[in-house]
């Protein structure tokens, strides 16, 4: 499995931190991937403090990475970058 851009491969899980313009944009982020999340049934470790988020990726049940965790990576990395070009929903 190749770990997605801009996400570092820690062996047992996968993590990014991305930076918002503001608070309410990491939130409108944050709730937008949950709605996926949830579709998906596979869910962030996240810690959100101001514009910053930081994520982990592991599937536990597996004891690691899998593709799940790629796949949602890629999708958050996806959806970043909407917002980072100011066209997210915030």
């Amino acid at each position: 499995m190749t770990t997605p851009t801009d996400w570092t491969n820690n062996g047992d899980r996968i993590t990014r931190q991305f930076t918002f313009h503001d608070f309410t944009q990491a939130m409108a982020y944050m709730v937008e991937i949950s709605f996926y999340c949830e579709k998906k049934n596979h869910h962030p470790e996240w810690k959100n403090i101001y514009n910053k988020l930081w994520v982990e990726l592991t599937t536990h049940d597996a004891g690691g990475v899998t593709e799940k965790d790629m796949r949602l990576a890629q999708h958050m990395g996806d959806v970043f970058a909407r917002y980072a070009k100011g066209t997210g929903q915030a």
